[in-house]
């Protein structure tokens, strides 16, 4: 239920942004005819060129997985096992120079990333669901093509809040919620680097990122605990 609520929510966010980029085009439209610049040309339907925005923004939607974990001083903390889980979301980017394919992209996702441990013989697993905002600066790279190739090397900081989740023990068969004030749960705000490389062709998209979780996600003050995930997604740009 947790799940379906958040990907609703993502998606009502996706009609608001879509408004808002017809506005921002709009606007950024009327202000380079007064300055008496050429008129951006968008690209025709079903090619997209990060290099004739001029100004412009464009929105996206991701689909794709986390390989996640948590690395901790903790020895009951320490994930030594990777966890799979889902990342979806959409984005917005605009362009930042007008002689420079460099871009800010940002979003709304909802991604689950924890990790799996086996600790005084017993198997965990920690289920860490986050609603996640990235900022993130793109160098977009043309490569001549005639199917409008780039390569857009990112980085930027990602803020994280936790909707849900649990940790479960297998060997007791138990289950608690996996944020909270106890010393064995997680604290639920996070904040981090992504760093990665994305793929464009024409309107389509992929990339892979590797997310450094850099706040203390553990109640312990000694033994600091921080999130860690390879992420590979698709989409597409409009």
């Amino acid at each position: 239920m947790k799940r379906i609520f958040c990907l609703l929510t993502i998606a009502l966010t996706s009609f608001i942004l879509l408004g808002s980029e017809q506005v921002a085009f709009s606007q950024g439209r009327v202000y380079m005819y007064d300055q008496g610049r050429n008129k951006p040309q968008r690209p025709a339907p079903g090619r997209f060129d990060y290099n004739n925005l001029q100004y412009g923004t464009y929105l996206g939607f991701r689909m794709g997985f986390n390989a996640a974990w948590v690395n901790s001083e903790s020895s009951y903390m320490d994930a030594n096992e990777s966890k799979l889980g889902l990342n979806a979301g959409i984005v917005m980017g605009t362009q930042l120079a007008a002689n420079a394919p460099v871009f800010l992209e940002s979003g709304l996702f909802y991604t689950e990333k924890g990790g799996k441990s086996d600790y005084g013989g017993k198997h965990f697993t920690y289920d860490l669901n986050f609603l996640e905002i990235p900022f993130t600066f793109k160098y977009a790279i043309g490569i001549p093509s005639n199917i409008g190739l780039s390569i857009q090397p990112f980085l930027g900081p990602y803020f994280a809040v936790g909707v849900g989740g649990h940790v479960k023990n297998f060997g007791e068969r138990t289950a608690y919620s996996s944020f909270g004030d106890d010393e064995k749960k997680f604290k639920r705000f996070d904040a981090g680097l992504k760093i990665g490389c994305g793929l464009g062709i024409s309107m389509f998209y992929t990339e892979l990122s590797y997310n450094v979780g850099l706040r203390n996600i553990g109640h312990d003050l000694f033994d600091e605990t921080h999130s860690r995930a390879f992420t590979v997604t698709v989409g597409m740009n409009f």
